[in-house]
């Protein structure tokens, strides 16, 4: 999509082959780089996370895994097992953005960066086919104080992108799309239906972009002492700190309704 125009019956949109398309309402659900939100806001920069991760999907035949994740100085590597003995495995380490990048050399990089770490990291590494091994630096939007303006709301990452710490990416978009449709169906005026719509979501996920940060900045510390000081009280503190940061996400459920502020605790 190049461009949209709105007035009282409706939104036109126009797209990069020439064509338009007419409709109620527009929904931006096109992703952290939104032409959608663009125009409804303004461009805005990405927050830089400080790190960089590499992604691959690694043969594991007549092997078992359990999901993991493991904290290093200014590293993390994790794993999730998939369906037809596959594992799919995640890197980081802190970069700056932008970093060059050799495609070609990834996979030797990163059995140097983490050479002597416990099994199966390296094998996981090595075993994975080296022109599938994907790198992104990582990146998160600043909650916004506006998703809505008239018959055009956002959606997903365009509303909230966030870094992959909890893993509610996906979800949050989601959730949105149920509670959208609970607001489209409970009021007749579309923008009075996005209003609420934003009013109900954007808090939620706003908290959540940044407890990913936080954690994603914990997990990234690299000075020896604060790396000594999150492991020994990771055993005191993560049974306490884990079911306060977790509970409220597993634990809610979109309203479908539109009618009612979800819980935000």
């Amino acid at each position: 999509m190049l461009d949209f125009e709105q007035d009282g019956e409706g939104v036109r949109a126009t797209f990069s082959n020439g064509e338009e398309s007419q409709a109620d309402l527009l929904i931006g659900a096109d992703g952290i780089h939104s032409r959608v939100r663009e125009q409804l806001t303004g461009k805005l920069a990405l927050r830089y996370s400080g790190y960089t991760a590499w992604r691959g999907i690694a043969p594991t035949p007549d092997k078992a895994f359990q999901s993991g994740e493991t904290w290093g100085k200014g590293r993390r590597f994790g794993l999730v097992p998939l369906s037809g003995e596959k594992v799919y495995w995640f890197a980081t380490d802190n970069r700056p953005e932008g970093e060059t990048d050799d495609p070609a050399r990834r996979q030797a990089e990163l059995l140097e960066l983490f050479a002597g770490w416990h099994y199966p990291v390296p094998e996981l590494i090595g075993t994975t086919p080296r022109g599938d091994i994907l790198r992104n630096d990582i990146f998160d939007l600043p909650p916004l104080k506006k998703w809505s303006v008239g018959r055009v709301t956002l959606l997903g990452d365009a509303a909230h992108a966030m870094t992959p710490n909890l893993g509610q990416g996906a979800c949050q978009a989601i959730e949105d799309a149920v509670t959208l449709a609970g607001c489209l169906t409970r009021f007749e005026e579309v923008s009075e239906a996005l209003a609420r719509y934003e009013a109900l979501r954007r808090p939620r996920t706003a908290r959540i972009t940044r407890q990913a940060r936080q954690v994603g900045e914990i997990g990234q510390w690299g000075h020896p002492a604060a790396v000594w000081l999150r492991q020994h009280f990771a055993r005191l503190l993560l049974p306490v700190l884990q079911p306060r940061l977790l509970d409220p996400i597993l634990s809610y459920e979109p309203d479908r309704s539109g009618k009612q502020f979800p819980p935000t605790t």
